[in-house]
Formats: structure tokens, sequence, C-alpha cells
């Protein structure tokens, strides 16, 4: 218990626990932003796949800043337009979804490193109440640590050791979830494009901004994960995606099951643990 109550209150990006041993703290240090950037660098890969598909141009990714995770994720601009809404969901849904699997997988694998680790392993740490903020997050690591790693009502200076694959796994399915929600011409927002047409895709984004801003206002959201997002999305993202070569044409059932699909796998990594 003393490895996850009693932690300073440092930040945990990159930064090792100053009070254990060194044998790790080099490894965990150097691989880290590699590892943290994995889940990037294959939600764009997944991008730059569908478009040379269907042959549309696209340019490099707009960078989201966030004050709790650093990252919020990344935006990627259209620099010609898709030519059906196929094709445009493809594309936004293919970047996430594949950011998201290699996110799960670095996150499973980080845990089960963590469990293994000798006690003088210097490694990254997370706080815990954001470890919480995430229910498929803080339930794998819920799984394979145990309960008591992430108990509620810890305090703020609360902070759980965990191996850097675990750490990029987690914060990496944070960023491709909100990527997910349906906001101006975010991935989420493109998606809802596809599947609902303009006026529908409004209402959706008016009803998840409204849904986002009430969990952040009434302690749903103690880390403000969410509520930074749609400060970002009002003033940044208050557009819809510009329009494609063929708007008529709908996408099919396959298509609409997988956007229903990823909804409820951005609610299972943004709701959080009870």
């Amino acid at each position: 218990s003393e490895s996850i109550n009693q932690r300073p209150p440092i930040q945990f990006f990159g930064r090792c626990n100053p009070n254990r041993g060194s044998g790790h703290s080099m490894v965990s240090r150097s691989l880290f932003p590699c590892l943290f950037l994995s889940h990037w660098h294959s939600k764009e890969l997944g991008h730059r796949i569908i478009a040379a598909q269907y042959k549309f141009d696209i340019g490099l990714p707009n960078i989201i800043p966030s004050i709790t995770q650093g990252l919020a994720g990344t935006i990627t601009p259209l620099k010609s337009s898709p030519p059906n809404n196929k094709a445009l969901f493809d594309f936004s849904i293919a970047g996430p979804l594949t950011g998201l699997a290699t996110s799960i997988m670095l996150l499973v694998t980080g845990t089960q490193l963590t469990q293994i680790m000798s006690l003088d392993s210097s490694l990254p740490v997370l706080p815990v109440d954001l470890v919480r903020a995430s229910s498929l997050g803080g339930g794998i690591v819920e799984y394979f640590l145990g309960k008591v790693a992430v108990l509620p009502n810890q305090g703020s200076n609360a902070f759980l050791e965990l191996h850097p694959f675990a750490i990029a796994g987690f914060v990496g399915c944070l960023i491709n979830a909100l990527a997910l929600l349906p906001l101006g011409h975010t991935d989420g927002g493109r998606v809802s494009l596809a599947m609902f047409g303009r006026r529908g895709a409004f209402v959706t984004k008016l009803f998840t901004t409204l849904l986002l801003t009430l969990a952040g206002l009434f302690g749903l959201d103690d880390m403000n994960i969410l509520l930074a997002y749609v400060l970002y999305t009002l003033i940044w993202q208050r557009e819809l995606e510009g329009p494609i070569r063929n708007e008529v044409d709908e996408i099919d059932f396959s298509r609409g099951l997988l956007g229903i699909i990823g909804a409820i796998l951005v609610g299972l990594i943004l709701i959080p643990m009870l």
C-alpha cells in the first residue's frame, strides 16, 4: 500500500519515483516518449491508409493541447473532399479505432509487466484520480493489480506506479476516445456527419456538448478532461466538416453498426469508475 498511497505530488509524464531504486529509470524515461507516440502513429497510419485507398488528400495533424494529459489528441485536416459518406466514415473511424487497439494492447501488456517488476524498480506514476476517470482503463488496471490499486477517495496525492507501456496505453485510450466524440470536424464529428447527415450531426453535437458540460459542472469529471475538451471544441471546433462530393448516398448497415460499437467503447472509456 505504501507504493500506492504515499507518493509525493509529482507529475506523471516521464517522471519516476525518486524514493525507489534507479535500475529501470533510464529505461522508463527513454521508452516513455516513444510509447506515448505509438498510439498517435497508429492512428495516423489508419487515416493515411484509408485516404490513399479513396484517393483524397490530407494534411499534417494539428495538435490539441491538454492541461491534464499534456496532449488531448490530434486532428488530421482534409485537403480535398472525400468522394462520399462511406469514404468519410472509413477515414474518420479508422484512425481512432487503430489507435484504441494499440492503446488497449499497451495497457494490458503494461499492467501485466507491472505485476512482475521488482520492488526496487523506478516506474512512472499516474494519479489514482486519473485512473478512476475511465471505467475501461481503470477496470483493466483493477483486474490485473487488484482493487486496492484504484480505491476511491484516496486524495489528490495518491499515485499509482505503472510500467511505461501501461501509462502510454491508458493515456492513448483517453486521447482516442476523445477524438471519437461527435464534435466539430474532429474524427467523431466526421463519423457523426457520415452517419446522420448535417442536421443530425448538428443536433448530436449540441447534445454531446450539453452532456459533457453538465458532467464537468456537477462532479462527474474530477480531472476536468471532458470539460477542457468541450471548451476547446467550442472555441476552435464550432463548425462541422466542409462539404464532400456526394452527401446523398448513405452508409451501409455494417458501418452504422461499427459506429454504434465505437460510441459504446467511447462511453466505457470516458465514463468514470463508480
